[in-house]
C-alpha cells in the first residue's frame, strides 16, 4: 500500500470513531461542542516547505509513511496520540534537547543519532522518535527514563499507529457496551470525562434522543 493510502485509512478510522462517539456532551456550550467535533475530523498537516526545512536540519529525509503523516495530519491529528505532547516541526530541535537531557540523567555519555526526529513526549518520562533515513517506513523507537537504550515500539510507524487506533476502537466499543459516559469540554480544548458508578445502571448514551 502506498504511503498516501495508509494515512488516508488512518483518517477514515478516526472519522468513523468521531461520528460514533461513546460519550454525551455535558455542561458544554454549543460553540465548544462544535469546536471539539471539528478537531476530531478536520486534520491539518504541515506544508512541503516546512517538512523540507526540518529535513535539512536533520540532514536526512523522513521515512515516506511518516512524511505523509506530517503532510496530511501532522499539525492536527484528531484523537491520535491524545494524552502525549506532539512536536511542531519547528520544535524538533527543542524536543531533541529535552530528550537528550532526559537520557543523560542516566548516563552522561548517552546520545541520540544525528538524524533522530523526536516527535512525541509522554508525561515527561519517555519519548518516541523516528530516524530520517529515507526509507519507506522504519521502526519508531522509544526511550524511557533510566533506560540505557531505546526499545522498538513497532516494526514500522504504520504498525505503531494501527495499534494505537485499534486500542482506541476497542476502548470505544467497550464504552458503548457499558452505556458510555459524559464529556465536558472547557475553553482551550481541555476535557473531562464523567463515568456513572459501575453498578448504577445509568447509561448516558441511552439518554440521547435518537
Amino acid at each position: 500500500m502506498e504511503a498516501e493510502a495508509i494515512v488516508e485509512d488512518w483518517k477514515r478510522r478516526l472519522v468513523a470513531m468521531a461520528e460514533n462517539p461513546p460519550y454525551v456532551f455535558s455542561r458544554t456550550p454549543q460553540n465548544l461542542i462544535e469546536e471539539y467535533q471539528s478537531s476530531q475530523m478536520d486534520f491539518i498537516g504541515f506544508t512541503e516547505a516546512e517538512i523540507f526545512q526540518a529535513e535539512l536540519l536533520l540532514r536526512g529525509r523522513f521515512p515516506a509513511v511518516f512524511r505523509e503523516y506530517l503532510l496530511q495530519m501532522g499539525r492536527s491529528p484528531g484523537r491520535l496520540f491524545r494524552g502525549s505532547e506532539l512536536a511542531d516541526l519547528v520544535e524538533l530541535e527543542e524536543f531533541r534537547v529535552s530528550a537528550e537531557e532526559l537520557i543523560r540523567e542516566t548516563d552522561a555519555a548517552l546520545a541520540l543519532p544525528p538524524n533522530a526526529a523526536v516527535f512525541l513526549f509522554h508525561q515527561g518520562y519517555c519519548f518516541t522518535y523516528v530516524l530520517a533515513d529515507g526509507s519507506f517506513d522504519s521502526s519508531p523507537l522509544q526511550w524511557i527514563e533510566q533506560d540505557l537504550e531505546p526499545t522498538t515500539v513497532a516494526a514500522t510507524f504504520a504498525d505503531m499507529v494501527s495499534a494505537e487506533l485499534q486500542l482506541m476502537e476497542e476502548n470505544d466499543l467497550s464504552s458503548h457496551k457499558s452505556g458510555g459516559y459524559w464529556l465536558t469540554v472547557y475553553p482551550g480544548g481541555a476535557t473531562q470525562e464523567h463515568h456513572p458508578a459501575w453498578a448504577s445502571g445509568i447509561r448516558p448514551l441511552d439518554m440521547v434522543p435518537r
